[in-house]
């Protein structure tokens, strides 16, 4: 089957399997050359809705696949690169085939484990453990709804170091909620977030984006808090046929380097949701009417969300930049990059072109530059000194 194919009716998963496909190439390849092993737990394994015989629309074998290609390219370096994987899935069909699928592995370590994340968790961070000391883990965090991943359930994996989490924030499932008036719901809502304040300070909020944002930004600091994480960033996924997100997929490092990797793999995963997007919205048109369309998908969708979120996340993050700059003291370029690249859809280029206009508009100042650098750079000890006004 074709990828249209085996995604079709749910191309938020294929949006979703982009990323995490995408992030564990690089991920893995970079993990090698410092680590002698990779750890890969998936908490909600599935499989779910597969279309493939060979499982190869599944999160888990997306997963061993690009480990896999990692400890190859390692191998001709002369590097021998361990993994090791735990899947986890409580439904008992689900994990009939997934332990099938898994009992055919023969050339990585894996194990597998038939029950919810709660009555897991201790045997995790054994298996996390027992890959001994230079082992890295990655958890992935994926449930079908909004229960199951607690806060304080999942703050010892969050807490592992080192460590990376990638988190699918059922965003949609949640904000149906906010406005729930039952006691355990509001419950839900505090052990979910690990705060009790957080319905409460949602619920204040009228404008609906502003909820959406407040939603994910308050899951995604309680994640980097819990878990002493530098760095979070959010990926948003939308439904294929409405304008509306579906979730956010949180992922949280204690490098750089690692957002710098997630970052370059959602500007390319949300071109993809564009072009996808826009040929599932025809394809329902034309089964709608009956009738083919002459111009390509991208050509007929006129309104596309994904450009009306980059600009309205563009136009927060530069407008706390410069709040940042006019604080009145010096700032090393490092602070404007990460407080910047914590937004959606703001990329590092966007921090240059920020930099660069109030450079050339006498606003900016920046110390440590070379002679022939233009923009400034991480690590290069680059100090932006405001020279302009303050709003």
């Amino acid at each position: 089957m074709s990828e249209q194919e085996l995604y079709e009716g749910r191309e938020q998963t294929l949006i979703k399997h982009f990323i995490l496909r995408r992030y564990l190439e690089r991920f893995a390849h970079i993990i090698g050359f410092e680590w002698d092993t990779i750890t890969y737990v998936d908490c909600f394994s599935g499989p779910w809705q597969s279309q493939s015989q060979e499982f190869t629309d599944t999160s888990f074998a997306i997963a061993l696949e690009e480990l896999r290609k990692a400890r190859v390219t390692h191998a001709t370096r002369g590097k021998a690169l361990n993994l090791r994987c735990l899947f986890l899935e409580r439904n008992p069909v689900s994990y009939a085939k997934l332990k099938e699928f898994a009992d055919k592995v023969t050339d990585v370590t894996v194990e597998t484990r038939n029950c919810e994340l709660a009555a897991a968790i201790d045997g995790v961070i054994a298996f996390v453990r027992h890959g001994g000391g230079s082992s890295f883990p990655f958890i992935f965090i994926d449930p079908t709804g909004w229960k199951g991943f607690e806060m304080a359930l999942i703050a010892p994996l969050l807490r592992l170091r080192p460590g990376e989490v990638l988190i699918n924030f059922m965003t949609d499932f949640i904000r149906r909620f906010i406005d729930h008036p039952n006691q355990q719901t509001k419950e839900q809502f505090a052990s979910l977030f690990g705060s009790s304040s957080v319905k409460d300070q949602i619920q204040a909020i009228s404008d609906s984006q502003d909820r959406e944002d407040a939603l994910f930004r308050k899951y995604a600091e309680n994640v980097k808090r819990t878990g002493g994480f530098p760095h979070t960033c959010a990926a948003i996924v939308l439904y294929p046929k409405i304008d509306r997100r579906f979730f956010h997929l949180i992922y949280a490092t204690r490098h750089r380097k690692g957002v710098e990797v997630f970052k370059k793999v959602e500007q390319q995963a949300m071109e993809m949701q564009d072009e996808t997007r826009a040929k599932a919205k025809q394809r329902k048109r034309v089964r709608d009417t009956s009738q083919q369309e002459l111009f390509p998908a991208l050509e007929m969708d006129e309104t596309q969300p994904i450009t009306l979120l980059r600009r309205r996340y563009l136009q927060q993050a530069e407008g706390e930049v410069l709040a940042l700059l006019q604080g009145g003291k010096p700032v090393p370029y490092e602070a404007v990059w990460d407080l910047a690249l914590s937004f959606p859809l703001v990329w590092e280029r966007d921090v240059k072109d920020w930099t660069r206009k109030w450079r050339s508009g006498g606003l900016l100042k920046i110390d440590g530059m070379q002679p022939r650098q233009r923009v400034p750079k991480l690590n290069e000890n680059n100090i932006l000194v405001w020279q302009g006004p303050s709003s």
